[in-house]
């Protein structure tokens, strides 16, 4: 044995799970508030948009130590940078959004359709 592990062998970088771990939750949280499932307001969006700077950090993190371990995992680490800085962009601007026009009513429904 040389030394070197197959590729079955190596191990999946734990920052790289853990950056993927970390951006669903900011994913989830803007796809239900979307779709009208939750309210959005500026005190969840907050937590939403730090965890999503986190998750970004994260996969940053991972990717230097794939590059430097030689760890399984890079695919993991560049989706959640991407999807991470995605739902912060979508975030900060709804954030912006409430901040200039501020939250809807408390009984105001959504439009009814047109149909």
């Amino acid at each position: 044995m040389t030394g070197q592990l197959s590729e079955n062998q190596r191990r999946y970088s734990p920052l790289a799970i853990t950056a993927c771990c970390m951006g669903l939750v900011p994913l989830l949280f803007a796809s239900a508030g979307y779709a009208l499932l939750i309210d959005l307001n500026i005190r969840l969006l907050l937590p939403a948009l730090g965890l999503a700077v986190c998750a970004v950090a994260v996969g940053v993190a991972g990717l230097k130590e794939i590059k430097t371990t030689g760890q399984r995992g890079r695919g993991l680490a560049i989706a959640e940078c991407v999807a991470g800085a995605a739902v912060f962009a979508v975030l900060a601007f709804s954030f912006l959004y409430l901040m200039v026009v501020g939250p809807s009513p408390a009984g105001c429904a959504p439009p009814a359709p047109c149909w």
